[in-house]
C-alpha cells in the first residue's frame, strides 16, 4: 500500500511575497521588531529545508535497507537511519517551538504581513511532517511484508494470525524461535531469524516515530485554535480598556460641566456683590456729597 500526501498541493508550499503597507507608518521600534521577526522567519525557512532534506535521506536509506543483501552494509544503513531519525526529531521539536513563539508575536501585532509569513511557515512545516508520516507508513508496510516473506521461509504453512503474532507481537520472537526449532532447514532458518529480528526492531522504531509525528502534526494543527483564543482574549482586553476609557471620558465630561456651572455661579455672585456695593455707595456716599 502506498500513501499520498493531501498537503501536496498546499497553496502555502511556495514562498509568497506580501505587501508591507502595514509597516509604512510604523515607529522605529516597530520597524526593529519587524526586521527581527523576518530574520527569524528566514531562519525557519532554512531549517525547514534542512528538515525536508533529512526526510528525503531517510526515505532513500529505508528503500536501500529493504534491498540490501550484505549484512554489514545493512547494519551500517540502520546506524545512519538512527542518526537521521534523531536529527529529525531534534529539528522538528525546535521548529515547533520557534513557530509557536512567532505566532504569539504575530497575533499580538497589527502586521498582516507577519501573520501571513508565520502561517506560511506553519503550513510548510505541516506539509513536511505529512511527507515524513507517509515515508514512515510506506516503510512500515514494506518492512512488514518482507518480514512475513522471511518468516514463511521456515514456516510456509503459517496462518495469517501466526504471521501477525510473529512479526508485530511483543512475544513474536519467542514464537519465531519455537518455529526455528521445528524447521527442517535450520542453517537457513538461523539467518532468517536474524533478519526477522531486525525487521521487528525496525517496526517498533517506526511505530514510535509515527506516533510522535502524529502528535506533532496535531500540535501544529491545534496552534490555529490556540492563537484564535489568544486573539479573542486580546480583543476582549481591548474592548474592556475602551469601555473603561469611555467611562473615564463620561466622568471627565461631568466634571467639566460641573466646573462650568461653578464658574457661572461664581460670576453671578461677583455681579451681585458689585450691585450691592454700588447700592451702598449710592445710599451712603451720594447724600454726603450732595450735602457738601
Amino acid at each position: 500500500m502506498s500513501y499520498s500526501n493531501p498537503y501536496e498541493n498546499n497553496p502555502y508550499s511556495n514562498d509568497q511575497s506580501y505587501e508591507m503597507n502595514d509597516n509604512q507608518h510604523a515607529s522605529p521600534q516597530d520597524d526593529h521588531e519587524f526586521v527581527d521577526f523576518m530574520t527569524e522567519i528566514n531562519n525557519i525557512h532554512t531549517e525547514l529545508d534542512t528538515y525536508q532534506n533529512i526526510v528525503n535521506n531517510i526515505d532513500s536509506y529505508q528503500k536501500r535497507l529493504l534491498t540490501e543483501i550484505n549484512y554489514e552494509t545493512e547494519q551500517n544503513l540502520r546506524e545512519k537511519l538512527d542518526n537521521l531519525t534523531n536529527n529529525a526529531q531534534q529539528l522538528q521539536n525546535q521548529l515547533r517551538d520557534q513557530i509557536k513563539n512567532l505566532q504569539v508575536k504575530a497575533a499580538s501585532s497589527q502586521s498582516n504581513t507577519m501573520k501571513a509569513q508565520i502561517e506560511n511557515s506553519r503550513q510548510n512545516f505541516l506539509k513536511i511532517i505529512q511527507d515524513y508520516r507517509i515515508v514512515e507508513a510506506n516503510h512500515k508496510d514494506s518492512t512488514k511484508k518482507q518480514a512475513i516473506r522471511q518468516y514463511k521461509i521456515i514456516q510456509p504453512n503459517a496462518t495469517d494470525e501466526e504471521l501477525e503474532d510473529a512479526i508485530l507481537d511483543s512475544q513474536g520472537q519467542q514464537i519465531f524461535s519455537q518455529a526455528l526449532l521445528n524447521a527442517n532447514r535450520k542453517g537457513e532458518a538461523k539467518t532468517v531469524l536474524q533478519e526477522v529480528q531486525d525487521r521487528h526492531r525496525d517496526l517498533l522504531i517506526l511505530e514510535k516515530s509515527m506516533a510522535e509525528l502524529t502528535q506533532l502534526f496535531n500540535d501544529m494543527e491545534q496552534l490555529v485554535v490556540e492563537q484564535q483564543e489568544n486573539v479573542e482574549h486580546i480583543e476582549q482586553n481591548v474592548d474592556d480598556a475602551q469601555h473603561d476609557v469611555e467611562l473615564g471620558l463620561g466622568h471627565t465630561n461631568k466634571a467639566v460641566v460641573s466646573a462650568r456651572r461653578a464658574r457661572k455661579n461664581k460670576i453671578r455672585c461677583i455681579i451681585i456683590l458689585a450691585v450691592i456695593l454700588a447700592i451702598v455707595v449710592v445710599v451712603i456716599v451720594v447724600p454726603v456729597v450732595t450735602r457738601h
